[in-house]
């Protein structure tokens, strides 16, 4: 377990894309190897810690040093696969959290399913608040309305800082259905193109969150039908179209991640644009990806 400490110590040092997908790539390598990690257990099952934003997670400590930092509990050897496994099925727990007491390490069910089911661990998601407009990745993803043809919010901002080009090559796409995507050249943004998807109008049905999905969903796949790589995500649906943010933000993390298991043989950056500091907030809590 030294080595994995080492590359923790390296995030906290530097955190980038390139030291967590380290940590990741070697968490695969000690479950294959049927590697045992230090769990504390209360009546022989896996104890849960309630984190500071109210989550329960599942614990693992590298060596009993880790664990003597915090309060004294119990603890016994498990196989790490089956740690993470369990934090990955359970309704109980959000992720596992190693070595919560020091320098910490936390893996949200995301991260526990890639590295246990083989996905590719060279594609991430990442959270940032911002501009949309500003991102300099392959693709931005605008959320429109049916008409394609520009309004308000993202949608107004997308259209200015691409210029009236875009609106002319929308006029030729005549227009979108709710869930569906296309796409159209970036002109004068940074990013090279634009992906227009039509979100639904909340009304709290079932029939609401199967159509966010789907603006997700087939956002990334024409994407990949374009070999584009990079793609920066607004928060659909979640502005005048009044859909709760604590709805939405789990339905679009699990869309993205049951895409991205679905193309484990395609890299795709996934960069969720959040237009303010509560948004980021709820995207955190849901993720702990900070």
């Amino acid at each position: 377990m030294e080595t994995l400490e080492k590359l923790i110590a390296a995030l906290y040092a530097e955190p980038s894309n390139e030291n967590n997908k380290a940590i990741l790539i070697y968490l695969r390598k000690l479950c294959k190897k049927n590697q045992t990690i230090l769990i504390p257990v209360q009546e022989d099952r896996p104890l849960r810690l309630t984190m500071e934003q109210g989550d329960n997670v599942y614990v693992a400590f590298t060596n009993l040093k880790e664990k003597e930092l915090g309060p004294s509990c119990e603890v016994k050897e498990e196989s790490l696969a089956e740690i993470l496994r369990l934090s990955n099925v359970s309704e109980a727990v959000s992720g596992l959290s190693i070595n919560p007491w020091g320098q910490s390490y936390y893996l949200p069910k995301v991260y526990c399913e890639m590295i246990l089911d083989d996905k590719n661990l060279e594609s991430e998601i990442k959270i940032v608040q911002g501009d949309i407009t500003t991102f300099t990745g392959d693709c931005i993803v605008n959320a429109a309305n049916a008409s394609l043809l520009g309004g308000g919010g993202v949608d107004g901002a997308i259209h200015r800082k691409a210029g009236p080009q875009l609106l002319e090559e929308c006029r030729n796409l005549h227009g979108c259905k709710t869930g569906q995507a296309k796409i159209t050249q970036g002109y004068q943004l940074p990013a090279r193109y634009v992906i227009h998807t039509v979100g639904p109008i909340y009304s709290g049905k079932h029939e609401d969150s199967h159509a966010l999905r789907d603006c997700y969903w087939n956002s990334l796949t024409l994407a990949k039908q374009y070999d584009i790589h990079s793609i920066a995500f607004p928060a659909i649906s979640c502005g005048v179209y009044g859909y709760p943010l604590k709805e939405a933000v789990p339905i679009v993390l699990k869309t993205v991640a049951d895409w991205l298991d679905q193309n484990k043989d395609y890299t795709m950056h996934v960069c969720f644009y959040c237009f303010d500091a509560e948004t980021k907030a709820i995207y955190d809590q849901c993720t702990h990806m900070e």
